[in-house]
């Protein structure tokens, strides 16, 4: 497989989605362009990021019910091995291990804690390419919960433009039930698909076709997707998906 190429450097300031608090992401950014911001749903969370250099050394979450500190430590090519979730009262409540295969990320594990007992996996993610490095699956593994049973949930991504991709680091967040973190050092799309297909426990449940608006630079300024459930209670409807992207 070949390596991703440098990305372009852009400045991704907002992601407005279809009936979602609006900004759903807000970028703000230091004198070296780094991200040093990031607000998810309109304040639902509020990261500050610090750097080492130009690596990230700390994103801290900064709202009333929530100083969760997310501490990064690399190997020694400069890619991220660990990330830790730590609460206010300084415990390590989670945390999140990377392995990759060259240059390419390959599997990463979110492990959470157990009061006293230890860590055990919740959720496991594997990754497939393409030859060009564009993600091709997204393996989810999610441990049985609460009642819930184990799921595996599968992304496949399908037929990717020659545009530059500015919203792969989403792909990763559990949005409401996780931390966000900041993609450094891999990158899992460095264009843009045109189709998402989803499946649970190998059950196929929906289709996403994506179409595209694009700046002169080549980023999108529009994502219009037509989502088609195909299984469960609504299998059969059909609406559209919508997402703007702004840019300093």
């Amino acid at each position: 497989m070949t390596p991703n190429p440098p990305a372009k450097h852009v400045l991704l300031k907002d992601v407005v989605s279809l009936n979602l608090p609006s900004p759903y992401y807000h970028f703000e950014y230091n004198s070296d362009s780094l991200p040093s911001k990031v607000d998810f749903a309109s304040g639902f969370s509020i990261y500050y990021v610090i750097y080492t250099g130009s690596k990230i050394g700390e994103m801290r979450n900064h709202i009333i019910v929530n100083h969760d500190t997310l501490r990064y430590l690399y190997d020694s090519a400069g890619k991220p091995t660990l990330i830790k979730f730590i609460n206010e009262s300084n415990i390590v409540y989670r945390l999140v291990f990377f392995t990759y295969d060259r240059d390419l990320i390959k599997k990463i594990e979110w492990n959470i804690k157990e009061d006293n007992v230890g860590y055990y996996i919740d959720r496991r993610v594997s990754f497939t390419f393409y030859p060009d490095s564009n993600l091709m699956t997204m393996v989810d593994y999610r441990a049985a919960f609460n009642g819930s049973p184990e799921q595996t949930l599968t992304t496949r991504f399908e037929r990717y433009d020659d545009k530059i991709n500015v919203d792969d680091f989403f792909l990763l967040h559990d949005e409401f039930h996780d931390h966000l973190f900041l993609l450094q050092g891999f990158r899992l799309q460095k264009n843009n698909p045109a189709k998402e297909t989803f499946s649970v426990n190998d059950t196929v449940l929906y289709t996403n076709d994506y179409t595209y608006d694009y700046n002169a630079d080549n980023t999108p300024s529009n994502k219009k997707g037509d989502f088609l459930y195909l299984s469960g209670p609504d299998a059969g409807k059909k609406f559209v998906t919508n997402s703007a992207y702004t840019y300093y």
